[in-house]
């Protein structure tokens, strides 16, 4: 049997119709912590107003990352995560702490990496709350002990209800008023959600932007001298992030086009015109950042794809990396799919019934299904794509426009799960990001299915050299919040 055929048959394997469902043994913990916390708030009339404070728990307080610490007994080393976004600092600082080994930012004097202090201004009553539920904990009937236990969203709807309707001014930072809603804490609220057991590295990008952080190069056209700053930062990233702190997956929703350079070059006011072909190198420039990010031995990077991706204005997400898996959105609305736990059947129906979802897929590894409509959110099939609130407190149907930010962590948690089940099934016993990207890209699809003048299917199965690009690991509960049976 050949590698692509036994990744299919371990992948088949490990999503087998598991035993009845059962309550999950934390959860009649978690009700009781529940009903003892509103039963809390309501018995000391707390109501806070940001014109009349009336409980001093509704007083403000700050709180930095350092003020916490990240507690080993939480995870698993096997799952360690580099989320590399912006706007993370309610989840990193409050929410899920106790899961974050570190912070960074991008320092472009020393082209380095540095730790980073991130803090947020809430009520006292938020800070309360988030904490507890971080550093949640119980007692363990069998064991006799009291044990770390994690709190999914999804259980802790009646929690946020009260929390939100008395502090309603938490959902902003209450010193610069910055939603806490972002780009990242969709992203990393998706992946601590849906993997109890990860632990994170993050790294801050709204610190990284080069052609900004360099704008001297940039206005000089010094296309070598950044390419020098970007190596010595890419050194940085390798060994005091990547290796420092034994990562094994990254998760990445970002990325340069040449876009970036015009806009850069606009917002310095550089003097002069910039070709297309200068601001093309000056994107390659960043190379080696993205050599460190998915080329890097033991490391998986799943990667936020780019539709229609050229190699003059997107030449690095063209690029072929042996660790990087790109990932794109499609949807399929309101309509299940037949396709198999490997993606190895029944996908040609979808592409040819949702042609339009796959279009400029040729550099697009991965397709992940969000199963609800594009202008009809509401619309959605049977296991749509579900997120949490930013205080990860509420759980419910993600109605997002689909885009790859949103897919990507879909991707890193389908991988995060099969890994944990190979390993549980001692299918194997260690960590091999190119016998990963096998198993969840079987070299399998070159069937057309019987649609024998389909032109553009044919040009999809050449284009991916029958890789089985388009899933659906949602319908297939492919996470570690299933597979744990957090939701049953």
């Amino acid at each position: 049997m050949g590698n692509s055929a036994k990744a299919v048959f371990l992948l088949s394997a490990l999503y087998v119709a598991s035993s009845h469902a059962t309550i999950h043994p934390v959860k009649p913990f978690a009700q009781q912590y529940i009903s003892d916390s509103i039963n809390w708030m309501t018995e000391q009339n707390i109501v806070c107003d940001l014109a009349e404070q009336s409980h001093p728990m509704c007083d403000s307080t700050t709180v930095h990352f350092n003020d916490g610490t990240y507690d080993p007994q939480r995870t698993k080393p096997q799952q360690t995560v580099l989320v590399l976004d912006y706007g993370l600092d309610l989840q990193t600082v409050l929410r899920y702490r106790s899961r974050v080994i570190a912070t960074y930012k991008y320092d472009h004097q020393s082209q380095s990496f540095v730790a980073d202090n991130p803090s947020v201004t809430i009520s006292k009553l938020g800070k309360k709350l988030l904490t507890e539920l971080d550093g949640f904990t119980y007692l363990n009937d069998e064991t006799g002990y009291t044990e770390s236990g994690f709190l999914p969203a999804a259980w802790l709807g009646e929690l946020a209800a009260k929390y939100v309707s008395i502090a309603k001014h938490d959902k902003y930072d209450h010193i610069t008023g910055k939603p806490h809603f972002s780009h990242g804490t969709k992203v990393f609220g998706y992946l601590a959600q849906h993997n109890p057991d990860a632990e994170f590295v993050i790294v801050d990008t709204e610190s990284f932007s080069p052609f900004i952080n360099h704008k001297d190069a940039l206005c000089s056209r010094n296309i070598e001298g950044l390419h020098a700053k970007m190596q010595r930062a890419a050194n940085s990233l390798r060994a005091d992030v990547i290796e420092q702190h034994g990562v094994e997956y990254i998760n990445y929703s970002g990325g340069f086009e040449r876009a970036d350079v015009r806009n850069a070059w606009s917002a310095s006011s550089c003097k002069g015109q910039l070709s297309n072909s200068t601001a093309t190198e000056f994107v390659k420039s960043i190379k080696p950042i993205y050599d460190v990010l998915f080329n890097t031995h033991g490391v998986l990077g799943l990667h936020a794809g780019a539709i229609g991706a050229s190699s003059s204005e997107n030449p690095l997400d063209v690029t072929e990396y042996p660790n990087r898996v790109r990932v794109m959105s499609y949807t399929t609305g309101p309509v299940d799919t037949n396709i198999t736990a490997t993606g190895d059947l029944n996908w040609q129906q979808v592409f040819v019934d949702h042609t339009s979802e796959f279009n400029g897929d040729k550099y697009i590894d991965l397709y992940v299904n969000f199963g609800y409509g594009r202008s009809d959110f509401w619309e959605q099939n049977s296991t749509p794509k579900m997120a949490s609130d930013v205080y990860g407190m509420r759980y419910g149907a993600d109605w997002e426009f689909p885009s790859s930010s949103w897919a990507t962590p879909i991707a890193t948690s389908y991988a995060i799960a099969t890994q944990a089940q190979l390993e549980l099934d001692k299918q194997i016993t260690w960590f091999d990001p190119a016998l990963l990207k096998q198993t969840l890209l079987p070299n399998q699809c070159f069937d057309n299915g019987g649609y024998f003048i389909n032109f553009k299917l044919s040009q999809f199965i050449r284009d991916g050299e029958g890789v089985c690009r388009i899933q659906d690991p949602l319908k297939h509960r492919i996470d570690e919040l299933n597979r744990q049976q957090y939701l049953n």
